[in-house]
């Protein structure tokens, strides 16, 4: 677009051609409203130190299963983050409590309902695999993000899991 209030596109027009390319085009200019946007930084009072960069206003819910294995065993974490925002964007932050764990990368989904891909819910699926039978729960698992209404950084947590670990099989 220009300063003027005024912005051009481009136009196809016809049938395609064999390659699948349009046979015409046109510039066709548009008169735009000017649009004034006020882009303010994040605050740096109250950031968690876990802060990643979600801002949205967003909830989880958090699953874990099975919850009785032997050491070397999948324990599947199933995060699911639901709300309004980047969702594309949205990453989970390291959990480091999970150092007595094997931690596998994440599938991610995302499962947007609004045209502008900002309402929905991210699914985060982590295999972690316990290396110790001391282990007796899963740490909380926890989520931070900046909330554009109220102007507060919000944790998101989910309490710790019971866990019973086992002997593996020897080999």
């Amino acid at each position: 677009s220009t300063g003027s209030g005024a912005g051009s596109v481009v136009v196809y027009l016809g049938p395609r051609d064999f390659w699948g390319n349009y046979r015409q085009r046109a510039q066709v200019t548009l008169p735009l409203e000017p649009q004034t946007l006020q882009v303010l930084p994040l605050p740096t009072e109250g950031r968690p130190a876990d802060f990643n960069g979600a801002v949205g206003q967003f909830s989880m819910t958090v699953n874990v299963g099975p919850t009785n294995v032997a050491t070397g065993d999948p324990i599947t974490v199933k995060v699911q983050i639901n709300g309004r925002g980047n969702l594309n964007g949205l990453m989970l932050p390291e959990q480091t409590a999970w150092r007595d764990f094997k931690v596998y990368p994440p599938t991610v989904n995302v499962e947007t309902s609004d045209p502008l891909g900002l309402q929905g819910a991210k699914t985060f699926e982590q295999v972690i695999t316990p290396e110790s039978t001391d282990i007796k729960e899963l740490p909380p698992l926890t989520f931070t993000c900046f909330d554009p209404e109220t102007k507060l950084y919000r944790t998101l947590s989910h309490p710790a899991v019971k866990l019973i670990v086992r002997p593996g099989g020897s080999a």
